[in-house]
């Protein structure tokens, strides 16, 4: 069973090394293939490490109802074509969420951005979200 953690402020490296890895996909698209290829080939390699990026997004990440509380994942198809916004807390930090349906409740609610992370990452990190 997959645990989640909330986010926090050093969780950018996962993102930057993600981006990374899309942005070497578009410049080898733009830089070897478009010269070789043409416009089809490089669109359609573009947008597969767009797919790629999203998927190892949705790998790593999970979702908490708003309504009932319950942590779960959703697949790359469902975050690839749903958008995402960012609401404020009370404190004045910032978190992201999506409209998702929850699978626990069946109520359609703001799905908050959670970290998934293995046994031993969570043993010592606090509050567990279930």
């Amino acid at each position: 069973m997959a645990r989640y953690v909330d986010r926090n402020k050093y969780d950018w490296f996962g993102t930057i090394w993600k981006l990374a890895v899309f942005l070497g996909v578009i410049l080898l698209a733009i830089l070897v293939v478009y010269p070789w290829k043409g416009f089809w080939p490089t669109f359609i390699m573009i947008l597969a490490g767009l797919w790629m990026y999203i998927g190892l997004v949705s790998r790593s990440t999970g979702y908490v109802c708003g309504k009932c509380g319950k942590a779960f994942q959703v697949p790359t198809t469902v975050n690839f074509f749903t958008s995402s916004a960012i609401g404020k807390n009370p404190d004045g930090t910032y978190y992201s969420y999506k409209n998702l349906t929850c699978p626990h409740c069946g109520r359609q609610s703001k799905a908050r951005l959670v970290k998934r992370v293995g046994a031993r990452e969570a043993r010592g990190s606090g509050r567990m979200l279930r």
